[in-house]
């Protein structure tokens, strides 16, 4: 419900947007726009600013990766992303994003590498080697999006930059570290 009322509040934004450039325009240039056609909620997206943070698609046709934060607290970072789904199925996270075929709906195989110190960096396991991160994940529906995350040791504090390797994404180079 929360996710249908964020598509209407973006697609209305998007549209007195509009509405309010055009209205600024002369007669004359009013006849040179031609009006504004309706974006499909499902394909509204942020506009990112000036610090955002990437974005990208894989190897899943619709299926775009935001990274939303990479923060450090004392001894561990954690991973924010979200998946969103533009394509024109659901999406079932199944053994995709687990380590190997032991994680079913979890983003367990996540990486990160520290180039400066020569470190790979995986998710966090708790006692039952259970991964500390997004765990029995449900279908993204299309149009819709999930927002994820995993933990990771936290490296040397003068590493402020760090590559994320998600599975069937390419990888995110130089994501800034924050506090």
């Amino acid at each position: 419900m929360l996710r249908v009322r964020i598509m209407h509040v973006v697609t209305t934004f998007l549209l007195l947007a509009s509405i309010a450039v055009l209205g600024g325009c002369s007669k004359k240039e009013e006849a040179a726009v031609p009006p504004p056609q309706p974006q499909p909620a499902a394909q509204a997206a942020p506009t990112p600013s000036a610090n955002a943070l990437p974005s990208t698609q894989g190897e899943f046709p619709g299926l775009t990766l935001t990274i939303q934060e990479l923060k450090r607290s004392s001894n561990a970072l954690t991973l924010k992303f979200a998946l969103i789904n533009q394509s024109n199925n659901n999406f079932g996270f199944g053994y995709s994003f687990g380590e190997g075929d032991k994680e079913f709906g979890s983003v367990g195989g996540i990486h990160l590498i520290d180039a400066a110190n020569k470190k790979k960096y995986f998710v966090v396991r708790d006692a039952d080697g259970s991964c500390v991160c997004s765990r029995n994940i449900a279908n993204i529906n299309v149009g819709s999006q999930s927002v994820l995350w995993a933990k990771f040791p936290a490296p040397p504090d003068d590493v402020q930059k760090i590559t994320v390797e998600i599975p069937h994404f390419p990888p995110f180079e130089d994501v800034p570290i924050t506090r």
